[in-house]
């Protein structure tokens, strides 16, 4: 395998690591949001930050999962 190939490659698949680093900080932050969103006292969920924290959760999966199959068939 050419060097040069090999260089190329390393800075899609860099960039793709980072997209996979973001959107699994996404989904940690959405799932202590949704953890916190709860009123232990009362029982009850703040609608706000339990909205916040599904679209937190819902975007981090997506973009891990994205970053994730782009990054495998980059190596294949």
């Amino acid at each position: 395998m050419p060097e040069e190939f090999c260089y190329e490659n390393y800075d899609f698949i860099k960039r793709m690591i980072d997209v996979v680093k973001r959107g699994l900080f996404l989904l940690s932050v959405g799932c202590l949001l949704f953890l916190f969103s709860a009123n232990a006292k009362t029982g009850e969920y703040e609608i706000l930050n339990l909205t916040t924290a599904l679209v937190l959760v819902i975007v981090g999966a997506i973009m891990a999962v994205q970053g994730k199959k782009r990054n495998n068939t980059q190596k294949d």
